[in-house]
């Protein structure tokens, strides 16, 4: 596959993934139209260790999906598809943890659980989100090794 080709597929790509990065956008307005609501405030159940459990669950999606990458680009050269695929599962385990926040914070009725969940998604996003010049080099088509 030419480089030329590769920045085809990198850009059908990424307009099919960008419709993924407004999760995170649209779980914000369900959380604060939910917080809005009067039964908000009822009395939610104590979150104990939950709430670290889930805040553990979160952070442990963004350092797998870190060792997706790193597993996968040891293997060798990867194919068009094989970074179509590995580009997906970093995206998904960037975007875990505003899903795994949203639920949170519905079990605890507490904002910032959904807030501090989105931030740490926002943090995957900047470290899994795949760029042209890692696919290129994923791809074989240039020396040197992509973190």
């Amino acid at each position: 596959m030419t480089p030329g080709d590769l920045r085809s597929v990198y850009l059908t790509w990424t307009r099919r993934a960008l419709p993924a990065l407004l999760l995170p956008l649209a779980l914000t307005g369900a959380v604060q139209a939910a917080a809005s609501r009067p039964w908000w405030n009822d009395s939610p159940p104590p979150a104990g260790g939950m709430r670290y459990l889930f805040v553990a669950v979160a952070v442990a999606s963004v350092v797998m999906g870190r060792s997706t990458r790193a597993r996968d680009i040891a293997a060798g050269s990867l194919d068009a598809p094989r970074l179509v695929s590995l580009s997906w599962r970093m995206v998904i385990h960037a975007l875990a943890p505003a899903f795994i926040g949203a639920v949170l914070a519905l079990m605890t009725r507490d904002v910032m659980d959904f807030y501090l969940q989105l931030l740490v998604t926002l943090v995957g996003v900047a470290l899994l989100y795949p760029r042209f010049d890692q696919w290129v080099l994923w791809s074989g088509h240039a020396g040197g090794k992509a973190d």
